[in-house]
C-alpha cells in the first residue's frame, strides 16, 4: 500500500505509482509489440477496438490503462525470487465510475487491456516465472473472453497463462467456479476449508432481555403482581434495544404477551444464526473446540425438504426439533 503497487486507475495516478516504487517493470512499446503481434489478427483487432493501439490510447475521454511515458507499467513488489502482485484490472481507466466497471468484469465480449496482457507476458518471458499462484477465490483470468471449453490461441485465458503452470488456491465450498478455473485457466486447484462457523448466541442487552422473558415465563401463572412488573420491564427493554424496529406489535404493557412472542422468535433467530469464528488458517485442520464447532456447523444443515441429522436424531428420541430450537 505504501508503494501504491496496484493497477489502480481511479484513485491514484500512474505517475504517483511510479514515484512511490509500485512498479516491477515498465514495458516499452518495442518490447510489447512482438508479444502483441503473436496474437491472431481478430484478437488484436478486438483489443484495439476497445483500448486503442498499443500501448493504449485515450478512448471516449478515458486515459489508457497504466501507461507512463509511453511504457506499460507492471505493478507489484518483489521478495527474492517471488513476486507478489494484485491482479491487473480487467478494464476501466480514469476517474469515471458509472457502473461500467462491474459490467466489464464478466463481460464475455470485452477484451482485457494491453496492460493486463503485458503483465502476464512479462511474468512469463522476462521474469521467467516457474509458476503462478493465484490466491482465490476468485480472480478474473478464468472469466476472460473466449470459448467455454477447448480454448484456442485466440482465447484470453489461454493467451495470458501462456506456458506457465497455474496453481490456484480455492475455497472448497465453490466447486462450480473452481471447475471453470481448471477448464479455462489450466489451473491446478489447491483446496482449503471454509471458516469455522459457530452459533451467534446472545449478548449484552439481548441476553438480558432473554433472561427477563425466562423469568416472566416462570412467574406469570403464579404471581400476577410480579408478572405485571416483568411485562413493564420487558417492554421498556425492547424499546431501548436494537429489536424495536423489527417488532410489529405496539410496544405497550397491555400488548406485552404479543410483544414477548415476537421478541422470543427474533431472539431464537439471532441465537441460532451462524457467524464466522476468526479465519481459516491455510493448511491447518481445526483442532479441539474449533473442530467440534466445524462438525456441528456441518451437521446442523437443514435443507427444508429432507430432514437434517439433528431433526432425525430428535425423531429417534421422540423430541420435537422446533421446540428444542425455541428452548435450547
Amino acid at each position: 500500500m505504501s508503494r501504491k503497487a496496484i493497477s489502480d486507475f481511479r484513485w491514484t495516478t500512474v505517475g504517483e505509482i511510479v514515484k512511490k516504487g509500485g512498479t516491477l517493470a515498465q514495458v516499452s512499446k518495442d518490447e510489447y509489440m512482438p508479444w502483441f503481434n503473436e496474437l491472431p489478427e481478430r484478437t488484436r483487432l478486438d483489443i484495439v477496438r476497445v483500448w486503442g493501439e498499443p500501448p493504449g490510447e485515450e478512448k471516449d475521454g478515458v486515459p489508457p490503462a497504466m501507461v507512463y511515458e509511453n511504457n506499460i507499467c507492471v505493478t507489484g513488489v518483489q521478495y527474492g525470487n517471488a513476486l507478489v502482485c494484485v491482479q491487473p484490472k480487467r478494464g476501466c481507466a480514469g476517474p469515471r465510475c458509472d457502473g461500467t466497471v462491474c459490467r466489464i468484469l464478466h463481460d464475455p465480449h470485452c477484451p482485457p487491456t494491453h496492460q493486463y496482457l503485458a503483465t502476464y507476458r512479462w511474468f512469463e518471458r522476462v521474469f521467467k516465472a516457474d509458476f503462478l499462484v493465484h490466491v482465490g477465490t476468485h480472480g478474473n483470468l478464468e472469466f476472460l473472453p473466449g470459448r467455454g471449453t477447448g480454448l484456442s490461441d485466440a482465447c484470453f485465458p489461454d493467451i495470458c497463462v501462456g506456458t506457465m503452470s497455474n496453481l490456484y488456491i480455492y475455497n472448497a465450498d465453490n466447486p462450480p467456479e473452481g471447475t471453470i478455473a481448471k477448464r479455462r485457466a489450466l489451473a491446478t486447484i489447491v483446496d482449503h476449508m471454509q471458516t469455522t462457523y459457530i452459533p451467534g448466541g446472545l449478548y449484552e442487552d439481548l441476553e438480558q432481555l432473554d433472561r427477563l422473558i425466562e423469568q416472566y415465563e416462570n412467574v406469570r401463572s403464579m404471581d400476577a403482581a410480579q408478572a405485571h412488573q416483568f411485562r413493564h420491564q420487558i417492554v421498556d427493554k425492547v424499546k431501548a434495544s436494537t429489536l424495536k424496529e423489527q417488532i410489529k406489535t405496539e410496544l405497550t404493557p397491555d400488548n406485552a404477551d404479543a410483544v414477548i412472542d415476537e421478541v422470543h422468535r427474533l431472539l431464537t433467530l439471532v441465537r441460532n444464526t451462524q457467524i464466522q469464528d476468526g479465519m481459516h488458517i491455510f493448511g491447518e485442520i481445526p483442532a479441539g473446540e474449533k473442530r467440534l464447532d466445524l462438525l456441528y456447523g456441518i451437521l446442523r444443515y437443514e435443507s427444508g425438504e429432507e430432514p437434517g441429522l439433528r431433526s432425525l436424531l430428535c425423531s429417534l428420541y421422540g423430541l420435537q426439533f422446533e421446540a428444542l430450537l425455541k428452548k435450547p
